[in-house]
This record gives C-alpha cells, structure tokens and sequence, in this order.
C-alpha cells in the first residue's frame, strides 16, 4: 500500500483533532504515514509516526528524484495562483518534493485548501506522484485561495459536507469526493445516565462567531431560571470576555459556567455527563463556517442528542431522531426547540442519545471512512 505523507500547517492542533484522527486510522488500515507541517506545536503524546517540519533538515542527494516534466507542471501550477506568493511557493514546494522523496512517500494528502493544498500539489508535480487535499470551512468559504486551479491539478479533491461539494462542482471539472470526518466510536463510551432535577448542557468550542454562542444565551435568558437549566461553555476566543458580560447582563450568572480551554481527553471523559450539546453555528460576517463539525458526532457518540442549525454539515450530521435543526441566528426558534427538549421525558431522552451513538457508529466512524479514502489514494480515478 501507498506511504501516506498528510500535510497540515500546524500539527497537532487541540482544536484540530480530525486531522489526527484520519492519519492513525489510514494508518490502521495499512498504510505507512507522515505528517509534515510547517510548525510544529508543543505536546506530551508521543505519536508511531513521524512529524516532520516543513523546509528543515534537506538532503540535497534527493534532487535526483525530480521529473523534469514534473518540474514543468508545477511551474505552471505556480504561475496560475494569484493569491500566493510565487517564489516562496517554489521554495518551499521544492523543499518539500526532496523531504518526501526522502521518505519515500508515494501519495500527499493536504488538509486546507490554502497553502498546504498549494505546497502539496507542487511537491507531488516535482515527484510525478498523487496528491490530494480535504477542505474544511474557513479555507474555503472566508479565505478561498485559487481552489479552482487547485481542485484541476489534484488527483481527487475531498469534501466534508454535501454542500461544499456542490459548490466545488460548481468551481471545476475535477475528482470531487464526499467524505465526512470521522470519529474514533471505540473510544466514545455511551455510560447511562441518571434522572436529575435539572438540565445541563454543554457548549463545546472556540468562542468565536460562527459557533454562535451569543445566540444560544440569548436563547436561556428567558427560560434557563424556569426550566432550571444549567449551560457549561467549554473553550475560549475573542469572544469570551464580551460572552461574560452577556451573561452577566442577561442574568444568567447561576445557570451558565465558563470552563476554559479543556483537552480532547475531557471531551471523551465529560460529553456523556451531559443532558445535551448546544452548538448555534452560523455563518460569521466575514462567511467563516463550520461545514462537518467533529465535536457534533463526539456528542452523539457519548449518547449525547444535540441542538444545532440546519447549514452546511449540520443537517447531514444530526436528524429528528438524535436531536434538533433550527434555522442559524434565529434565537426564538433556538429557545423553542430548548422548550420542546426540557419537555421530553428522561426515556425519550435517553432513547434520543442511544439513536444518536447508533446514527454515528453506522455513519461517521473513523476506520469506515478511513478505508474509503484509502481506496481513493490506491486508486485516484
């Protein structure tokens, strides 16, 4: 089988754990694997893999590998781009091309369909060797950079959400797949849980405007005291300081806990303690949006139901059965379908989470979506 070589701009990121979690199941399906990125963030895990930094430690005697023809279709690749710079693009595709033959990778997989899918493509023209790129949200819709001249020169193109499909469909000709980020179900336990006088939700990101946050404390001020619900946010952004004093305004400071940054290990360990997540996410101004959020089938996957808006991968991720769609920013409708939660009995509730763990094993498991790309990367076409 192909060595995999993926590629991110940060790696590991703690709020990028999907990038993780495809590189150990293409592992387990029997791929050798890499991970190269340009910055390499401090951490304690130890990974069987190696994580390379992009640009550093070159071996000159690997220019030998280099096609000329290759050469050639990457130049052109480089002067079709407009929004990135030329010559550092050639630079560092190059150093990248000579790490990877190096390694001996024989397929490159890039996560953002910014720099990363740009320096990929260049180093896979180098090396005459597959490339591919999953896009993810902001990538695409706050900060497109030439995905259409991108999406031509991959061997195939993945999207995470059918409407990103659509709308690469739209830009260009190209290998266009669909796949959903997947979860590591062995490791999401569904524990029982124990009728309580109260409600307690969780809100579970970075406290930034597309998630949508502000929304959903709009959405309890009138009815958190009533239905005696109780809301922990968990993470941290621009956001936080001005969410404080929404909730403090509101009169929410009994019912509503900010919690700060918490590793992936507490989500595993806390999701399935929860009533259920709230996740309100909208379109920011600038268009940054999350297009298949993770942190929606983890709650699942705990038997967790979720309260979410019907954009982008939202809709495809959570039904009737696992919880509630609303429309984005609509606060009335987010504080109704909190009402019509709060009115459910403890078993409607519980039986809500276990179809919701069952939507997830069934759907978006890890290993699952994992063999599908790897049949992409044997066999692009």
């Amino acid at each position: 089988m192909k060595k995999v070589a993926f590629i991110a701009p940060t790696y590991p990121v703690l709020s990028e754990t999907f990038i993780q979690t495809e590189v150990d199941a293409i592992k387990a399906c029997g791929h050798d694997v890499c991970v190269l990125t340009f910055e390499i963030e401090d951490y304690q895990h130890e990974f069987d893999y190696n994580v390379i930094q992009i640009g550093k430690n070159i071996q000159t005697d690997m220019y030998k590998n280099l096609h000329l023809s290759g050469a050639l279709e990457a130049i052109k690749f480089i002067r079709e781009q407009k929004h990135l710079p030329k010559r550092s693009l050639f630079n560092y595709g190059l150093k990248l091309a000579l790490q990877l033959a190096d390694i001996k990778a024989e397929h490159i997989h890039a996560h953002f369909c910014q720099h990363t899918a740009a320096h990929a493509i260049v180093a896979a023209k180098f090396l005459n060797i597959t490339c591919s790129f999953v896009a993810h949200g902001h990538d695409v819709y706050e900060t497109a950079y030439d995905i259409d001249k991108k999406i031509l020169a991959s061997d195939f193109v993945v999207t995470v959400c059918k409407d990103m499909k659509n709308d690469f469909e739209k830009m260009a000709a190209g290998n266009i797949k669909l796949l959903h980020c997947g979860v590591k179900t062995d490791q999401f336990v569904m524990e029982d849980k124990k009728p309580s006088d109260h409600l307690s939700f969780v809100f579970l990101g970075r406290l930034v405007q597309q998630k949508g946050i502000h929304h959903l404390i709009d959405a309890l001020a009138p009815i958190a005291k009533r239905l005696n619900i109780h809301l922990d946010i968990a993470g941290t952004g621009e956001m936080e300081v001005q969410l404080k004093e929404q909730v403090i305004r509101k009169g929410l400071s009994n019912h509503v806990r900010f919690l700060g940054s918490k590793p992936h290990r507490w989500v595993k360990e806390n999701l399935s303690k929860y009533d259920c997540l709230v996740a309100p996410f909208c379109f920011s101004q600038t268009g940054c949006v999350d297009t298949g959020p993770l942190v929606l089938k983890e709650a699942m996957a705990v038997g967790t139901p979720v309260i979410t808006t019907n954009i982008m991968g939202c809709k495809e991720i959570v039904t009737s059965e696992t919880g509630y769609l609303v429309n984005e920013k609509n606060v009335i409708e987010l504080k109704n379908s909190i009402e019509q939660f709060a009115k459910l009995t403890f078993e409607q509730r519980f039986e809500m989470g276990s179809m919701a763990r069952k939507r997830v094993v069934q759907n978006f498991n890890a290993l699952k979506q994992a063999k599908q790309l790897s049949n992409w990367i044997e066999s692009p076409i």
